[in-house]
């Protein structure tokens, strides 16, 4: 089943593709299903109760009883073929709720973590170690750690079941296709407040890009699929045949290096790989604008060293960005800049005393480094060129799992940077002379944080292996 929803731009939308399913990469979802709304005693059965309106919640808890036979079919296949089960559930973290959103608790809505209501239903529960992820928000991407795990477990579908279709299940569904995921709801595995308001839900989704099937057809094709290897998917296992076997010969100044295997030599390929610039502007390069008039006006300690370290670094990101476009990588700049008079910035860039609003020279890129059309340009409000900016999303879009990282680092925006994108399980290249430091030993340190999935590579080098990739023309 793929209903259309019958608006104007429906003619002009392909027919859908079939769903791809592969069995590492994908995962069932009941969503919701648990004491607080899916029983009748319960939770909001209990306020109806408690109103004497109960009895316009009949229709609604007779289908969730009906929709317990196709989930446990599902549940079934997936267990049988090892794929990842995951249980998602309205439950705050505290047992007064007093984290539970705002837009919960107006409608009369919480769940304390040790509530009857806060438990799943026994007849579609989670078995084993299947992952329970506790939500205070009706999308379960908003406030949790789902899209982390997800990325984790190195998942791309997802196979929903559960209650409110046109709520918890459409909010969390509408999310994941924005964030990448291929979804696929399950018609009858699925339950709304009305039969009519399930199928709008569906209609609506299905609009958006997401598959909708019946339990038995997603069931044969999940019985389709080879068995997943688990022991192989063990992070306990894959964690240990890293452990290092011998000490190191030159072992660093800190105990990690006994312990901690040589970094991982990644892979470049070009599909795979993005260029990302930060702060590679007149803000923080040019000794005329923002931080550097400022520190001249104010008679500042000398910044001359910082700005010979921009000189020595622009030429390497110009090499960098050169090579990327004739290669046709994904290049992203990400700069710092205010949209609203500064009040959008944090606290701490506010606090540098001159903001770089979006119309003035402080936000201009270096020339030397500029962007061209249809590359990426991305104004962020902090130091980290992740935070507040989408870029984690556009990476992922792109299909890009390797980012190579220069730039400007007036307020830590790189260090910061190389943080967020390695816990987002990025593969890392580092040329740190093509990045600029505020102060000459965190330049230095730079050379330093080789590192898991982090390669520091001097500028040439990494320009000669891109160039590696380069096809001769007429191959």
């Amino acid at each position: 089943m793929n209903p259309a929803f019958g608006d104007a731009f429906e003619p002009l939308r392909p027919a859908a593709a079939p769903p791809r399913l592969i069995a590492e990469r994908a995962a069932l979802l009941v969503v919701d299903m648990q004491y607080f709304d899916a029983h009748p005693d319960w939770g909001e059965g209990r306020t109806a109760k408690q109103l004497g309106v109960s009895d316009a919640f009949d229709a609604f808890f007779a289908e969730i009883r009906r929709s317990y036979a196709p989930i446990q079919s599902l549940l079934k296949a997936a267990r049988a073929r090892q794929l990842e089960v995951m249980h998602i559930r309205v439950a705050e973290v505290t047992n007064d709720s007093r984290d539970v959103g705002r837009k919960q608790w107006v409608r009369g809505l919480a769940v304390p973590k040790n509530s009857r209501e806060a438990e799943l239903l026994e007849e579609v529960g989670p078995i084993g170690d299947e992952i329970v992820v506790s939500k205070t928000s009706s999308g379960a991407f908003s406030t949790t750690n789902l899209n982390q795990l997800l990325r984790n477990l190195d998942v791309d579908t997802l196979i929903f079941t559960g209650t409110a279709t046109g709520g918890c299940v459409e909010s969390t569904a509408r999310d994941a296709l924005d964030l990448g995921f291929q979804v696929i709801l399950v018609d009858d595995a699925n339950v709304c407040s009305t039969r009519e308001s399930h199928e709008t839900a569906l209609r609506r989704m299905a609009v958006l890009g997401a598959h909708v099937l019946s339990s038995a057809e997603v069931e044969k094709l999940l019985l389709a699929l080879p068995p997943v290897d688990r022991k192989a998917r063990s992070g306990v296992l894959r964690a240990e045949a890293c452990i290092p076997k011998t000490l190191p010969d030159k072992p660093d100044a800190s105990p990690y290096s006994l312990i901690f295997p040589a970094a991982v030599e990644l892979p470049l390929r070009p599909e795979t790989t993005a260029l990302v610039l930060v702060d590679a502007q007149r803000f923080y390069g040019d000794p005329g604008e923002g931080l550097g008039r400022l520190a001249h006006d104010r008679g500042a300690a000398d910044t001359d060293a910082f700005y010979r370290r921009v000189a020595d670094a622009v030429p390497k990101m110009r090499a960098l960005l050169e090579c990327a476009r004739h290669l046709g990588l994904l290049v992203t700049h990400v700069r710092t800049a205010s949209l609203a008079g500064g009040r959008d910035l944090s606290p701490t860039v506010r606090s540098l005393g001159v903001v770089p609003h979006i119309g003035t020279a402080n936000v201009e890129f270096l020339r030397e480094v500029a962007p061209l059309r249809g590359e990426a340009v991305l104004d962020k409000p902090g130091a980290s060129a992740v935070v507040g900016t989408g870029l984690v999303e556009i990476l992922r879009n792109a299909g890009i799992d390797t980012v190579i990282l220069a730039g400007l680092s007036a307020q830590g925006g790189i260090e910061t940077t190389v943080r967020n994108l390695t816990d987002r399980n990025f593969n890392l290249f580092l040329p740190p002379d093509a990045i600029a430091t505020y102060a000459e030993r965190l330049q230095k340190g730079l050379w330093g944080m080789q590192s898991g999935i982090i390669n520091v590579v001097s500028t040439s080098l990494l320009v000669n292996r891109l160039e590696a990739m380069r096809v001769p023309a007429g191959t």
